[in-house]
């Protein structure tokens, strides 16, 4: 993925070299075919982003989940969207 496209998306005009340089480097990485999968890859990213001090806003999370979700079939996407529901409503 080209780094010019974080810089022209609004969600990253103010993103640290640090995180675009993760961020690229995850994007990079071969993409899950199925929600359990991508769940698995979601929270490695997670993992690791927080042993690198790096946090991210919602508009950045949204943006990488629906990243994740466009390789997805039709089922899977709404197996991640139900998962995300019950998320957001715990916090």
């Amino acid at each position: 993925m080209d780094q010019n496209f974080f810089t022209q998306n609004p969600a990253f005009q103010n993103i640290s070299p640090e995180k675009l340089a993760f961020l690229m480097n995850f994007m990079n990485q071969e993409k899950p075919d199925s929600s359990r999968d991508m769940m698995t890859f979601l929270m490695s990213f997670v993992t690791k982003a927080r042993n690198q001090n790096l946090s991210f806003t919602t508009d950045e999370t949204d943006f990488i989940i629906q990243h994740l979700r466009q390789g997805l079939n039709p089922t899977e996407q709404q197996r991640i969207d139900r998962v995300l529901q019950m998320l957001r409503r715990k916090k």
